[in-house]
């Protein structure tokens, strides 16, 4: 029987998780947008490269970079909705929500590989 006392708990949690990853990724949208003006990079011609060299040219200051990752994390902060959901009903016992939440966040990853790899 799925324990509801935990409701609050896991709105809270998911909350969070939205807001952090809305934060983060505007933040790092707005940094690089400003690096990129301020040092006069021009707008990319080409699609972004592989996420790892993506990732070093960010820590190395590239404003399209930083953008690109701000765009990831964009991207990525439903699916971390999706997991913290499934791991909060599993905390209460609601196995149903909670089996539900991991299919979805299944094929979520399945379809980010398949649409990057």
């Amino acid at each position: 029987m799925p324990n509801h006392d935990h409701t609050p708990r896991l709105e809270h949690w998911v909350h969070l998780s939205l807001l952090a990853g809305l934060i983060l990724s505007g933040g790092l949208l707005i940094l690089g947008l400003c690096v990129a003006l301020l040092t006069g990079q021009p707008r990319p011609k080409a699609p972004p490269p592989p996420f790892r060299e993506v990732l070093a040219a960010a820590v190395a200051g590239d404003g399209a970079a930083l953008i690109y990752v701000g765009l990831l994390v964009l991207i990525g902060t439903p699916i971390l909705r999706v997991a913290v959901l499934a791991v909060g009903w599993g905390m209460v016992g609601n196995r149903r929500f909670m089996t539900v939440s991991l299919v979805v966040l299944a094929l979520l990853v399945i379809s980010l590989y398949l649409g990057v790899g």
